[in-house]
């Protein structure tokens, strides 16, 4: 059963403005504990799983579409540099800002909208578009049908176009009778995790401290307070930063978050086995079966299983963990008992959009881990492998992604392979490229207004021994129709070695995003210029 969901009213300053920027404000819907909807289509079969699709209503309801009102202006919309901590927009702070990027076509209706003549016009939407993208600093007015996600989309007075589920559309602040605003059916938001170990930190925190199973989504907020530099446990020639961390809010928003997405994925790097193996500390990982239930929990409809460790158990392990994941209902992809099974994607139905998902392995010294025609194991990371699936899947399919398992670990830019690999796979046709493997947040790219993820970090894991390791993003899209607009990495921070909560972009929390960025790729991140402020690091 899906259910309304509302942020909570009122927290701290700080809170409230994370609230908005990790887009768990406005309503949305919950995806049920027992994963009714969700489902897989494997290639060459028949089985149609509806994903989220109880948010479209019937034709009859439904507002012309975008098509249909060609002949109409769709109403503006403000954007900001994806680097960028704002994400509301007053009517009056865009009536008096300096410098308002806008379209010189549209210059006379942003004018009458805000009451002033004074813009700085450019040639078309795309010009406003790519002067944004490169300007730190700049904010300007486009079309809300032609935002794409090189931009970060604003909200005007509490209200954002571009979100599932926004309210009262009709009463938007830059809307005029004749102009147009997204059909909501059409809105969708797909989140993606990183790595999931139902090892060592889960079932020491679920049982040995008796925290009980809902504790690890039970994560709400919270800030660094301090940080300092110590010796890398595992490298005595390295310093790393520990942290401290204060809970905020009244916990639970990290599972209304996941929960609350059309289509949640996430890496499960591990086998799940129902005689598991506890492994305190060992880089050998047994997922205990009675800690499953984690993953319904959050709603997550597919895990990618083209990872290092999913043969932590062996080939009995793989095929265990293959159909403990079936009676979950939860769909895989990435590994399997040969190589055609590996290279299956899933295949989600989100309300008549079809969502592909392929997955791939490739850890620097695991090819043995490869399978192979009449062997187990995970699907091959190989240019030419991914190149062919895209193409196989890319006509059965309107959103086509990426996901994977790959590079050195421990290191926040991209690695030029990564770059020319996920470089291959966009211009393939891929539309969303998300990695995993390297236990840090990782840079971005927009590449041909494309989003990449090179890493989301930990999810589910328990290195609490560095920050980095211990910092998380989602990878937080928005689409509309069959494309994506918008893109953004929403941070967290894993506490007692096992609960994500969202982190409080202040003064010391900036710090994650900051990596990120000075780490990403393209002309959107070249102005980039990471802060300094006194004792962040």
């Amino acid at each position: 059963m899906k259910r309304a969901l509302h942020a909570p009213a009122a927290i701290a300053v700080t809170v409230v403005l994370v609230l908005l920027s990790f887009s768990c404000s406005g309503e949305q819907y919950e995806k049920g504990a027992d994963q009714e909807g969700t489902g897989e289509e494997r290639a060459g079969g028949e089985e149609t799983g509806e994903g989220r699709a109880g948010k479209a209503g019937s034709e009859d309801a439904r507002a012309p579409s975008t098509d249909d009102r060609s002949d109409l202006r769709a109403s503006l919309v403000p954007i900001a540099h994806l680097t960028s901590a704002q994400e509301d927009a007053s009517t009056d702070e865009l009536s008096q800002a300096a410098e308002l990027a806008v379209p010189g076509e549209l210059h006379e209706s942003a004018g009458e909208l805000l009451g002033r003549s004074d813009f700085e016009d450019f040639d078309s939407t795309d010009a406003v578009l790519d002067h944004v993208s490169r300007t730190p600093e700049a904010i300007g007015l486009v079309p809300w049908d032609e935002v794409d996600p090189r931009v970060k989309a604003l909200a005007v007075d509490g209200a954002l176009l571009l979100q599932p589920d926004a309210a009262d559309l009709e009463n938007y602040p830059l809307r005029s009778g004749d102009t147009t605003v997204p059909t909501p059916e059409e809105l969708r938001k797909v989140v993606i995790a990183g790595d999931i170990v139902l090892d060592r930190g889960q079932p020491f925190a679920v049982f040995e401290e008796g925290r009980g199973i809902d504790f690890p989504l039970d994560g709400g907020y919270a800030t660094i307070t301090g940080r300092e530099l110590v010796p890398n446990p595992y490298s005595e020639s390295e310093l790393v930063y520990q942290f401290d961390a204060e809970r905020l809010g009244e916990g639970g928003e990290v599972r209304e978050y996941l929960r609350g997405a059309d289509l949640t994925l996430a890496n499960f790097e591990n086998p799940v086995l129902e005689n598991a193996v506890y492994h305190p500390e060992a880089p050998t990982f047994n997922g205990d079966l009675r800690l499953l239930p984690i993953l319904n929990q959050a709603g997550i409809d597919g895990v990618t299983l083209a990872n290092n460790h999913v043969l932590d158990a062996g080939a009995p392990g793989l095929e265990e963990t293959l159909g403990h994941l079936d009676d979950a209902g939860i769909s895989h992809a990435g590994a399997g008992m040969d190589l055609d099974a590996t290279r299956e994607p899933m295949i989600f139905d989100l309300g008549g959009m079809k969502v592909g998902v392929l997955s791939y392995q490739g850890v620097p010294s695991y090819e043995w881990a490869w399978a192979t025609e009449d062997a187990p194991g995970t699907a091959p990371l190989q240019e030419d492998v991914v190149r062919e699936d895209i193409q196989r899947l890319r006509p059965e399919v309107d959103l086509l992604i990426v996901m994977p398992h790959w590079g050195i670990e421990y290191t926040a830019p991209p690695e030029p392979e990564q770059v020319e690999l996920a470089h291959a796979a966009v211009d393939a046709g891929a539309d969303l490229f998300v990695g995993g493997h390297a236990h840090w947040p990782k840079g971005i790219e927009m590449y041909e207004a494309k989003p990449v993820f090179y890493g989301t970090g930990n999810f589910l894991f328990d290195q609490s021994w560095s920050e980095e390791t211990s910092t998380g993003i989602f990878a937080d899209i928005v689409l509309y129709e069959n494309r994506v607009v918008q893109a953004r990495p929403v941070p967290f921070i894993i506490l007692d070695r096992s609960q994500p909560n969202f982190l409080v972009r202040d003064a010391l929390g900036e710090r994650a995003l900051n990596t990120i960025f000075s780490a990403s790729l393209g002309p959107e991140f070249e102005a980039y210029e990471e802060p300094t402020p006194g004792d962040s690091g």
